[in-house]
């Protein structure tokens, strides 16, 4: 072809609009490979104007999930004015926030998940079989970019495959939580010691863009954006700033939109703590930082991991540390020596909703994309709440907590913190939450889960 500049598709299918923006409708879908001529650049330069065989009127494409082929000099940028009016948006949050597009998908409900990790080990079947024996319908995985994108635009996604069949030919629906950027990625001087973001967001939302468009139309229902952006380990051991983390949610979610409008996005669960310096920032402040940033705009879920510790869930942080004196507080007595909410399951959960009332999201489910008690023995002394747990106090904590986030009708698929650590990691600190052995028998918990009235 001729007369240049050209776009190529990127995911197996791209999906092209009326206008440069998912508010827009679809008009046709390209497929990977395809090669359409550049007649436009939007305002934001975000997206392409392209001419597509069998579409009369103008084209858009998401730049983003496209290989540039030529040069755009002397490409016309339209103004806002010069393209077709935005489709009307759903009334704004009651906070300042940003304008983005209304593309939330409708709630999904309450749902039955559990977390497991099954990347190269060859256990996907065997995991998505205990998921169904629970009778459960979710399963979360998390997904390392680094991994698969360890060189850039080099996409190892075959990998990513066999537990994504498994889970179809389940009926199961898969929840990718997406976490540490690649060594190219990452600002000049970072720390390689710890997971953290990249410079550019760009960089992750071509990724995520890529990831749901692989995946788009299988049993990847949902993608999370990062993972516990408020604790400094899991930020590169960077200034944690709601406002980077804003940064990297916005264009993420307009690249998996774009690639995938059915997908969807759920923002990176903080972890339950207090400011502690350069060390953690407390998630009901992160939490709120995001909503006055426009966080309501770019979800369709609020990622949360309310954590039990040898706390029981429906204890408030007020009553938490009277709670541990009745059920054990021998090796941990966090909820008694430094009263917070992040000790109580419960009020960390509705303390979410509430800040998401406050700002006018309470449409807006909150997913606890982990959550559980570790029990039977801590195999890190940092996690002295594990000696005090038993294998009967996790097993009714759990039911109870699953039965009363069922019960309040603002969470969406709850996932246990998980299946087969103790298989995979057994010894760890994260096989402190098993809830099978490491022969794969179940312990207390996997029965009382399978029993439970859903």
């Amino acid at each position: 072809a001729t007369g240049g500049p050209f776009a190529v598709s990127q995911p197996t299918h791209l999906n092209v609009r009326a206008g440069p923006g998912t508010e827009y409708p679809i008009l046709s879908v390209l497929t990977a490979g395809t090669q359409v001529k550049i007649t436009g650049i939007g305002p934001n330069e975000d997206w392409f104007q392209v001419e597509v065989e069998g579409v009369s009127e103008p084209a858009w494409i998401y730049r983003d999930l496209t290989e540039l082929v030529g040069s755009l000099v002397g490409v016309k940028k339209f103004t806002e004015s010069e393209i077709p009016p935005r489709p009307e948006a759903a009334p704004p949050a009651a906070a300042p926030a940003p304008s983005a597009p209304s593309t939330r998908l409708p709630g999904i409900g309450f749902g039955y998940g559990v977390q497991a990790h099954m990347i190269h080990n060859g256990q996907e079947g065997i995991a998505m079989d205990k998921t169904r024996e629970l009778g459960f319908g979710w399963v979360k995985q998390q997904i390392e970019w680094k991994v698969f994108e360890s060189n850039q635009g080099q996409y190892g996604f075959g990998d990513i495959w066999p537990l994504v069949n498994a889970a179809n030919s389940r009926g199961l629906n898969l929840l990718f939580s997406v976490v540490n950027a690649p060594n190219w990625s990452r600002e000049s001087g970072y720390d390689g010691t710890v997971g953290g973001p990249p410079a550019d967001p760009q960089t992750f939302a071509r990724f995520l863009g890529r990831l749901a468009g692989e995946y788009c139309g299988s049993s990847v229902k949902a993608i999370e954006v990062w993972n516990e952006q408020n604790l400094h380990y899991e930020w590169g051991n960077r200034p944690i700033n709601p406002s980077e983390y804003m940064a990297l949610l916005r264009p993420s979610y307009g690249a998996i939109k774009a690639a995938c409008p059915s997908m969807y996005v759920i923002s990176g669960a903080l972890t339950p703590a207090g400011d502690n310096g350069s060390l953690a920032m407390d998630d009901f402040r992160y939490f709120e930082a995001m909503l006055q940033q426009g966080l309501a705009n770019y979800v369709d879920g609020f990622g949360a991991h309310p954590s039990g510790y040898n706390v029981p869930p429906n204890a408030v942080w007020q009553s938490a540390c009277e709670a541990i004196q009745q059920t054990g507080n021998q090796h941990f007595n966090g909820a008694c020596d430094n009263p917070h909410h992040s000790w109580s399951f419960r009020s960390t959960m509705e303390g979410y909703r509430n800040l998401a009332l406050r700002y006018g999201a309470g449409n807006i489910p909150i997913w606890p994309t982990e959550f559980g008690w570790a029990a039977g023995g801590a195999f890190d002394p940092r996690y002295g709440y594990a000696n005090d747990n038993d294998f009967d106090e996790q097993a009714r904590w759990t039911v109870e907590a699953f039965q009363m986030m069922r019960n309040w009708g603002w969470v969406g698929p709850a996932f246990l913190g998980n299946l087969n650590f103790r298989v995979v990691a057994d010894g760890t600190e994260k096989a402190q939450w098993g809830i099978v052995r490491n022969d794969w028998s179940p312990l207390p918990i996997f029965h009382a889960l399978r029993n439970m009235a859903k």
